[in-house]
């Protein structure tokens, strides 16, 4: 069984998969092409469910424990939860600009690339973070006995894009992202 902080590096490569479908689907847009909007709009209601119903819980649990241990270097972790909240308030945004463009409403196209951009760029500006300083603050100040404390307060829900049959609605966005990443290999 894997522990809290490798659970949430899994999750992190399963949402950075996921960001590059998007890029690659914004990239057709901007080239003046018709994306799969099916799949944009998967990600957009991934994005909307996922995160704040099972990933930044895991989170925020985490930097709980971090900071109650008091330790210096976890005060910076504070902001965790604000960065979750504003990350969920650019989803919606852009999630508002994917419908405008579906209902044909008029819409600079730079418009619509420059908020599924920020978008974009949020999410891996703060998945880097996480990865480069929170994640190795967590593993160099909790031991493993409070690692395993924190997965006892864990529930077991997978990340619903990677189980196969599990989640339906998921089907086709994961079946495309593994179809781009074997073409890609190939």
């Amino acid at each position: 069984m894997t522990n809290i902080i490798e659970q949430i590096r899994i999750e992190h490569g399963n949402m950075t998969r996921l960001l590059d479908a998007l890029e690659r689907n914004v990239t057709i847009f901007d080239d003046g092409g018709k994306p799969d909007y099916e799949i944009v709009l998967g990600i957009l209601d991934y994005f909307l469910d996922y995160p704040d119903r099972c990933h930044h819980p895991k989170e925020d649990l985490l930097a709980r424990k971090l900071l109650e241990d008091g330790d210096e270097a976890a005060r910076p972790l504070q902001k965790l939860q604000a960065q979750h909240e504003e990350l969920a308030i650019l989803s919606r945004r852009f999630r508002q600009y994917v419908h405008r463009v579906l209902d044909e409403a008029e819409l600079p196209r730079s418009d619509f690339v420059r908020a599924a951009r920020e978008f974009i760029d949020s999410q891996r500006h703060h998945m880097q973070m996480e990865e480069e300083h929170f994640l190795p603050l967590a593993e160099s100040l909790l031991s493993p006995q409070d690692l395993a404390s924190l997965d006892s307060e864990l529930f077991a829900e997978a990340d619903p894009l990677m189980v196969p049959g599990d989640e339906a609605r998921y089907a086709t966005l994961r079946e495309a992202i593994l179809s781009w990443e074997g073409e890609q290999r190939g």
